[in-house]
């Protein structure tokens, strides 16, 4: 089986802004993440749970966008061990505080970021 593309979504529900990230977040990709949170609202959930893996790059990126929240939300979904071990190793799951599951309501997608 081959290697899942690395992809972002956007997506809006009328109050969130909703970041859904598919494949492997690392140092080629992790700047893509960054240019997806750009320009967002101040409620973003970050549904990480079809990331098949994540290295130091993409934990900056969600740090980041955390600390740069200003009183707004930040919240993280995800259940797969490709990131939880990386939070649990680096001793951020308190802070990041990733949560298993999300119902999403319909919504509006943006187009697609894909790594080339």
């Amino acid at each position: 089986m081959g290697q899942t593309p690395f992809e972002v979504n956007v997506s809006h529900d009328g109050t969130m802004d909703i970041v859904t990230v598919r494949g492997e977040v690392d140092l080629v990709t992790a700047p893509l993440l960054r240019d997806a949170f750009a320009g967002l609202g101040s409620r973003i959930v970050a549904d990480l749970r079809e990331v098949s893996f994540m290295d130091s790059s993409g934990l900056a990126v969600l740090i980041e966008q955390k600390t740069q929240m200003n009183g707004g939300q930040f919240r993280i979904v995800a259940d797969g061990p490709p990131v939880l071990r990386l939070f649990e190793l680096s001793g951020l799951t308190d802070l990041l505080d990733p949560g298993p599951d999300l119902v999403l309501p319909s919504r509006k997608t943006k187009p697609k970021i894909k790594a080339s």
